[in-house]
């Protein structure tokens, strides 16, 4: 592997973990620059299409039900030939319900389409399908001998 190779998979690798923080901090900004405006993007499956811009100005609000999120990647594959580069990955992502104790998990693959641009990377064609999805109800945050708090009054600052 060239110097150039590595550099480009760590920028491919960071469009996807600015993506998973955008979705986790529901950050518009921060996901408009995972994305080409006119990227053809596929989610659930097919069931839901959309450009990048489209998806940048809607994802927050699809969001709405949802407290806590977390995305993870995990089985990922990136391959690089000159500007364009391919991926191919699994997603995880646990989403607590704002106003219920349950948390919905599911699996997804991705399969993505990157250009590079004079800004850097940018995913150009994604296909989103979900694979596994399960619900659990939850439970306070319990500490033994420190006690309990309130996972929604989490203080970050």
């Amino acid at each position: 592997m060239q110097d150039g190779d590595l550099a480009d998979r760590l920028a491919v690798r960071d469009v996807l973990e600015r993506y998973t923080h955008a979705m986790d901090r529901r950050d518009e900004a921060l996901m408009r620059s995972c994305f080409t405006p006119d990227a053809d993007l596929s989610y659930f499956g097919g069931l839901r299409r959309f450009t990048g811009t489209e998806f940048a100005d809607t994802f927050v609000s699809s969001l709405e039900p949802f407290g806590f999120i977390d995305h993870s990647i995990s089985s990922l594959r990136i391959t690089v030939d000159g500007d364009i580069a391919a991926v191919d990955v699994h997603l995880c992502a646990t989403m607590a319900l704002k106003d219920a104790p349950v948390v919905l998990i599911r699996w997804v693959r991705v399969t993505d389409e990157l250009v590079r641009e004079p800004s850097g990377w940018k995913i150009a064609k994604r296909r989103h399908v979900p694979q596994l999805q399960y619900e659990s109800s939850t439970s306070a945050i319990d500490f033994p001998g420190i006690g309990g708090k309130d996972p929604q009054a989490a203080d970050l600052s």
